[in-house]
């Protein structure tokens, strides 16, 4: 007891410097002003089991409402926080997780007043996985005359993991629409799966391109009153107009005028007298001749 008194005594001046500072930084943090403030933490879902899928709505932060010492509050709210909750070991169906203040982590001085949502509720539900085909949609279409020929998905089919209530009756996996208002040629459009309010996921993650062809349409067009031409010998005709039916891409029949057909008979080395003969058409490259009427036509030549 002498010795210790003793080393008291050739300290005393050190221990009493130290308990100066100690109660000093008590007085400090427990005597500085308290405040009060609102902190958004980021909530992390872990562990969750490879059979299960959050089908509820999961918020992305806590909404947490302390007090404590000025400087503590002030580095907190400052800071990036962040809460995690192991999903390890949970059961399918509604699950309640209590928030409350044991379950989150502060700095001592700092009290939890609320947390919202608190408990927070989720429901698991049993997941599968398929491979489904890929369905284009569109948005718009293509100028006047112009259609889409085909399209063609790469890749033409994806896997997929959801729900097994939404998976089980699926046929195919849409694609966010594609806008081809005005494409008048064959394009590539990159998309991606419009999974609207199912809860999918693609379980090997790759940019959906689309090739689509787009092209004129196939335009059928009569045109009457195209005048016969005898050559090269003169003939009286009758009749001596015809009606003539073709087709071929859509803007070049539609812009075509009675005067790019051509419509003639062969009167070659023809005695004279009356001829049966049958009507011979030009038309623009590109274009196809589906009837001429009438086929034939009487030619009168005179002496």
């Amino acid at each position: 007891m002498s010795g210790w008194l003793a080393s008291l005594g050739r300290h005393k001046a050190l221990k009493l410097l130290s308990l100066f500072l100690a109660v000093a930084l008590w007085l400090a943090v427990g005597g500085e002003e308290r405040t009060e403030t609102n902190l958004n933490i980021s909530l992390e879902l872990v562990n969750l089991p490879q059979n299960l899928m959050v089908t509820s709505e999961v918020p992305s932060n806590l909404h947490v409402r302390v007090t404590g010492p000025r400087g503590l509050i002030r580095t907190l709210s400052q800071s990036r926080l962040t809460h995690t909750l192991d999903l390890a070991g949970v059961k399918a169906g509604r699950q309640s997780f209590p928030l409350g203040a044991d379950s989150l982590d502060f700095p001592r001085g700092v009290q939890i007043t609320r947390v919202q949502p608190n408990p927070l509720v989720l429901t698991l539900t049993p997941t599968m996985t398929r491979t489904l085909p890929v369905q284009p949609a569109f948005m718009g279409h293509p100028p006047e005359g112009y259609e889409v020929k085909s399209v063609k998905t790469r890749p033409s089919e994806v896997k997929v993991k959801g729900p097994v209530s939404e998976l089980e009756g699926l046929k195919f996996v849409p694609t966010v629409p594609l806008d081809i208002t005005g494409l008048s040629s064959p394009i590539t459009l990159a998309t991606s799966l419009n999974f609207k309010e199912l809860h999918l996921t693609m379980i090997d993650k790759a940019p959906i391109l689309a090739d689509v062809d787009i092209g004129p349409k196939v335009l059928r067009r009569t045109f009457k009153n195209v005048p016969v031409v005898p050559q090269p010998l003169p003939a009286k005709l009758s009749p001596s107009k015809v009606s003539i039916t073709l087709q071929g891409p859509y803007p070049r029949v539609k812009n075509l005028e009675l005067t790019d057909l051509q419509a003639f008979v062969d009167t070659q080395d023809l005695s004279h007298g009356r001829h049966r003969l049958k009507v011979q058409v030009q038309i623009p490259e590109g274009l196809t001749r589906e009837k001429v009427s009438p086929e034939t036509i009487l030619a009168i030549i005179k002496k």
